[in-house]
């Protein structure tokens, strides 16, 4: 797949979708339990946020597996300074 759709709202009638390559940068907030959250900032300016995401750390590996090498490496490079 070459986008990420998200459902959401009353009954999940709202829909919003992204495509992988309009995504610039990264940035991830764990939760307990192993959810978390993730704000994606895209090309245009935009942010794309997604909260409560379960098995986080899946989600955040595949998606990083989609994405431009260079938006990758700037993601493991702050993860990196946080540890």
């Amino acid at each position: 797949s070459r986008r990420i759709r998200v459902q959401s709202g009353v009954g999940g009638n709202d829909m919003a979708e992204i495509v992988y390559s309009d995504i610039t940068e990264i940035r991830t907030a764990k939760r307990l339990f192993g959810d978390g959250d993730m704000v994606l900032q895209l090309r245009d300016g935009a942010k794309f946020e997604v909260r409560n995401i379960p098995e986080f750390n899946e989600a955040v590996e595949f998606i990083l597996k989609q994405c431009d090498k260079d938006v990758v490496e700037a993601y493991r490079q702050k993860q990196g300074s946080v540890n």
